[in-house]
């Protein structure tokens, strides 16, 4: 099995690239926040100090490491849908689905393990950036030097290497599970994905349940920032898990719409949804988490904002912590969101190349793909900002006595028009490249 897995990481080298790449920017993010922790632990560390670089990498980590296991998961699952051939043809001869996933597993072991070398020096370089950062503003003293040590970032790495591992075999349970012949019934799809919606459910509840922690706390503690922010995490996390349903739901309202008052294009797309709407689930899923994250960690600063304002509230404090989680976590599901739809536009290349032979220009081709990613966008948007104000409402009335708070008009457009800008702008470039290779193949 690994012969197997390291023929097919050279066989696939394009394939395991997006992997890679999630990996990377994971270890960096959390090897990071390692060495941080180091520094607030050693010995020449200030005590005034010490809290904020042992409780600031903590907390965020936990969310890191959360949303690159998520990552992969999805990552793992687009990647898998370009081999449906090859694991077909593993099942026929006799390949069972716990080797299929094996197989999988240390595929992005080797992988992992390969990105977390680079992945672990680069986040020395961001650990010394967020200490500097956070001395330059005051929230410490700066006065110790930076000692992030070896054993904690090293460890760091080691975790995201097991964590991807774990998710990819986690991922890549409904590939290796679909029979080689014929399509699953509807009784084995619904069964299958009792599992996704039962983990859906429980992590809205956990996130709905920690954000109304928040009404029990003191409105000039950190902790009802600390009780509200992974509250965050875990709902975006449980309505991305809800990606299919969700478009199933928009396949009974929007796509009726385009279809309706839609240009070909677009009546095309909406087509292509209906009938493989696993297509555009990465973005849909990517999307919200982006949104949901983004959108509620800066909701709850405009909130504390308005808090200082009125004469409570722990101000700059909060400022950083918050504007650098939105920085980080958002760097992270850019890249996650890039590579996922560069991964499954190019995936489509034959279609694309049919759509060719028939007719179709480049330019219908790509606003076809336009039309599917302003879809995912559009269901995205509604159900990031939903989320993202349902958790944050607990924290608005804590700090303002009133649930109008958080509906923060501007963090919530900023945060959509930008998730939406990196999507369709994703599609278009590289909708545009695979559309033009599939005329030329």
């Amino acid at each position: 099995m690994i012969r197997l897995a390291l023929l097919s990481i050279a066989r696939h080298r394009a394939g395991v690239v997006p992997t890679a790449l999630v990996v990377l920017v994971g270890v960096i993010l959390l090897s990071g926040m390692a060495g941080v922790m180091a520094t607030g632990l050693a010995p020449s560390t200030p005590d005034d100090d010490r809290a904020f670089l042992v409780q600031f990498p903590a907390i965020l980590g936990s969310w890191i490491l959360g949303i690159v296991v998520f990552a992969v998961i999805s990552t793992v699952g687009v990647a898998l849908g370009g081999r449906t051939d090859e694991i077909r043809g593993l099942r026929l001869i006799g390949a069972t689905p716990g080797q299929v996933r094996r197989m999988v597993a240390v595929e992005t072991l080797v992988v992992s393990a390969v990105a977390t070398i680079p992945g672990v020096l680069l986040g020395y370089g961001l650990g010394a950036g967020i200490v500097a950062m956070t001395a330059s503003t005051g929230v410490i003293s700066g006065t110790a030097p930076l000692a992030p040590g070896v054993l904690f970032p090293v460890v760091a790495g080691v975790i995201v290497i097991i964590a991807a591992t774990v998710g990819a075999f986690v991922g890549s349970r409904e590939a290796a599970g679909r029979s080689p012949v014929g399509e699953p019934s509807a009784v084995k799809r619904a069964r299958a994905a009792r599992p996704r919606r039962i983990t859906a459910a429980v992590l809205l509840a956990v996130g709905l349940g920690s954000s109304m922690t928040a009404l029990a706390m003191d409105p000039d503690s950190v902790y009802a920032t600390a009780a509200t922010g992974p509250g965050c995490v875990l709902v975006a996390i449980g309505a991305a898990l809800f990606a299919p349903e969700l478009l199933h739901l928009a396949d009974r309202t929007l796509i009726v719409v385009l279809r309706k008052f839609g240009g070909p294009s677009a009546r095309l797309a909406a087509t292509n949804l209906r009938i493989a709407p696993a297509r555009i689930r990465p973005a849909v899923t990517f999307l919200i988490l982006f949104i949901g994250v983004a959108a509620g960690t800066l909701s709850m600063q405009a909130i504390e904002n308005q808090a200082a304002a009125s004469g409570s509230g722990i101000g700059q404090l909060m400022a950083t912590i918050n504007y650098l989680v939105v920085f980080l976590i958002a760097a992270f599901m850019s890249i996650a969101l890039i590579n996922n739809l560069v991964a499954s536009i190019r995936q489509r290349q034959g279609e694309l190349s049919v759509m060719s032979s028939v007719g179709a220009t480049i330019g219908q081709s790509t606003r076809m793909l336009v039309a599917e990613t302003t879809i995912a966008t559009i269901i995205a948007i509604v159900a990031g900002l939903i989320g993202s104000i349902a958790v944050v409402i607990p924290f608005a009335i804590l700090k303002t006595g009133s649930a109008t708070a958080a509906f923060q008009g501007i963090p919530l457009l900023a945060v959509a028009l930008v998730a939406g800008g990196i999507a369709l702008l994703t599609t278009l470039a590289s909708g545009t490249t695979t559309a033009r290779a599939a005329r030329m193949a």
